[in-house]
């Protein structure tokens, strides 16, 4: 029996992985926001349209985030119940 074979299997079937990137991606989102905020407060734009702004963009960013997880998560379940 192959060992690498196993640890390979083992790795690609995580579902740590994709939980840990969307994490990451969301703080990276939340970081861009609150810079994105400061520069656009700084040059004198109304904070009611900044607000409006970023909040629609944080909630397409997140939500794409999250079915770009469950799609990756969905795709090792269906890889592993197919799989010999």
């Amino acid at each position: 029996m192959d060992r690498r074979h196993g640890h390979n299997n083992r790795r690609t079937n995580s579902q740590l992985l994709p939980r840990l990137y969307m994490l990451f991606q969301i703080v990276i989102l939340a970081l861009v926001s609150y810079i994105s905020f400061v520069i656009l407060k700084s040059l004198g734009m109304n904070k009611f349209l900044i607000y409006t702004i970023l909040g629609v963009a944080n909630v397409y960013f997140a939500v794409n985030f999250f079915f770009r997880c469950k799609l990756i998560l969905h795709r090792n379940r269906y890889i592993n119940k197919f799989k010999d």
